[in-house]
């Protein structure tokens, strides 16, 4: 018999092993180039996070270990520094006032003030939203929002409109302004 004669009877006779064989080879090496290009990758950024947690919890493990939970007591120390820093509830007027007398120092006069207020959630703090209005010159305007900036409270500019006009031949600036600054509430 032969080669070509062994191979067209081998091939006649087991035709459907044979396809199941290459079938399932053909399953195999699709499965392994899978698990190469899509898990293997996802497999690997996995143990990497894993083995980053693993290490963050034997540094924190250490520190508690060797007293540094002082590390954390330092944040509420911090926190508390904070705290310290904004005034009482009771401080509004002075702020309202420091307002008016940096206006009076820019030249410039603020008609109106209105304010609403709003506890902050899971904090001692109230929050205060102020608006107002002044007019005058770019010069003057500059000099208060620079006082403003350099005020003592800590303070949010939500909002600001700058808007020029012609009044007796003179430029003038309009300025509406919204801020938010921090009162604490009741005594500590």
């Amino acid at each position: 018999m032969s080669r070509e004669q062994l191979i067209q009877t081998l091939w006649g006779e087991n035709k459907g092993k044979l396809l199941v064989l290459l079938s399932a080879i053909l399953l195999i090496v699709a499965l392994q180039c899978g698990f190469m290009f899509w898990l293997g990758p996802t497999l690997e950024t996995t143990r990497a996070q894993l083995q980053q947690a693993q290490t963050d919890l034997r540094y924190t493990q250490q520190r508690v270990a060797e007293g540094g939970g002082a590390k954390f007591s330092g944040l509420a120390d911090d926190l508390e520094q904070f705290y310290q820093v904004i005034p009482q509830k009771s401080g509004l007027g002075a702020f309202i006032g420091r307002l008016y007398s940096y206006a009076q120092k820019a030249g410039l006069d603020i008609a109106q003030i209105s304010y609403t207020a709003k506890p902050i959630k899971k904090t001692r703090l109230l929050s205060y939203q102020l608006g107002f209005g002044v007019n005058g010159s770019y010069a003057q305007v500059k000099k208060f929002i620079h006082l403003l900036e350099n005020s003592p409270s800590v303070l949010i500019l939500d909002r600001i409109a700058l808007r020029s006009n012609q009044q007796d031949g003179k430029n003038v600036v309009a300025l509406q302004m919204q801020l938010q600054t921090f009162f604490r509430e009741g005594e500590q």
